[in-house]
């Protein structure tokens, strides 16, 4: 049986959960409905869980992850002081003082979708590095027209330098990338036709393999 022998309330009244992460005794909450409150939860004592910080930002974050050095990774959306969703966001917190949590940086990619929002899988984030990789969904000009972009955005974070775009991995055919990995300096992204491996440092595609 599962029993309740602590718990919070209060978060974000009215709004939505759309993101938690749980890190040693600390929880980071995030609720949006217009503003995007990110909360830092004490859970020493489970007991008794209590909010011990509160940062309110427009936009939020779907999904959280833990990229070092008391550093957090936000990916969700931007949206307007009303609510209103603009693009793909990725933000950078600082969170090494759970009492005062910082938004230090933050990119937007407008009228972007990542899948990343409902599914974790699909962002890749190499500690060794600091590099991020990340598949979107992207509408691009192109001359009168508009076409969607379905690669993937490369970037590295730091705490001075923020998030810094590395470049775009695309697959030949321009398929939608899903899933990233990696391994030994290559970056292998698979897409429903095909893997393509790509040098992590250069960007550049070094070998692609179709499905037949």
């Amino acid at each position: 049986q599962l029993q309740t022998i602590g718990q919070v309330g209060g978060l974000g009244q009215g709004e939505r959960i759309y993101g938690v992460r749980f890190l040693g005794d600390v929880g980071y909450v995030v609720t949006f409905r217009q503003m995007d409150p990110l909360y830092t939860v004490d859970l020493s004592d489970p007991t008794a869980p209590r909010v011990v910080g509160e940062l309110k930002i427009p936009g939020y974050s779907a999904y959280l992850h833990p990229v070092g050095d008391g550093l957090l990774l936000g990916i969700g959306q931007d949206a307007t002081d009303t609510g209103q969703a603009l693009g793909t966001q990725i933000a950078l917190f600082d969170v090494s003082d759970a009492a005062n949590p910082r938004q230090l940086a933050k990119r937007t990619l407008d009228g972007a979708q990542a899948e990343a929002e409902s599914n974790h899988h699909a962002f890749t984030f190499d500690p060794e590095e600091s590099l991020g990789i990340l598949p979107v969904s992207a509408p691009e000009a192109q001359g009168d027209s508009t076409q969607m972009f379905g690669g993937a955005l490369a970037f590295t974070v730091d705490r001075q330098a923020g998030i810094e775009p590395r470049g775009r991995i695309e697959h030949p055919m321009g398929d939608q990338i899903r899933r990233a990995i990696v391994l030994g300096g290559t970056i292998y992204t698979l897409s429903e036709a095909g893997v393509e491996a790509t040098d992590a440092t250069t960007l550049r595609m070094s070998d692609w393999a179709p499905f037949a």
